[in-house]
């Protein structure tokens, strides 16, 4: 079942860490804003699916256990997805720029780690 309150909790950090790379990226290409604002909303709603996907994928577990393994799990998964939406932009890039593809892995982990910490769900 869906965690609905990790989803768009997940999705949020997501958008917030788009924003931040498009002004990261914004200041690295050539041109303005204006000029770039197709390419730069691409980025951006990139991040904003690594969000929703990783939102999604509470229920994937790398290493059993009930104590820090949902921390460890939740950091390799954001690599994980990370790492994939990161080399599916690298591919597309006109730029070809590392930066953004090391921060869309670092992005994953931190959407992840966000959406688990803050999207517990309530005991019952």
């Amino acid at each position: 079942m869906v965690n609905y309150k990790r989803f768009w909790i997940s999705t949020l950090t997501g958008a917030i860490l788009g924003v931040a790379c498009i002004i990261g990226v914004g200041q690295r290409i050539p041109g303005t804003y204006a000029e770039n604002i197709v390419y730069l909303m691409g980025i951006w709603l990139l991040r904003v699916i690594l969000g929703m996907t990783i939102g999604l994928a509470e229920g994937i577990t790398f290493l059993k256990g009930e104590k820090w393994e949902k921390w460890l799990n939740a950091g390799i998964r954001g690599i994980l997805f990370g790492l994939v939406f990161s080399v599916a932009l690298l591919l597309i890039d006109p730029f070809f720029s590392f930066a953004t593809f090391g921060a869309g892995i670092a992005y994953g982990p931190i959407t992840d780690l966000t959406a688990t910490w803050l999207g517990k769900k309530k005991e019952k």
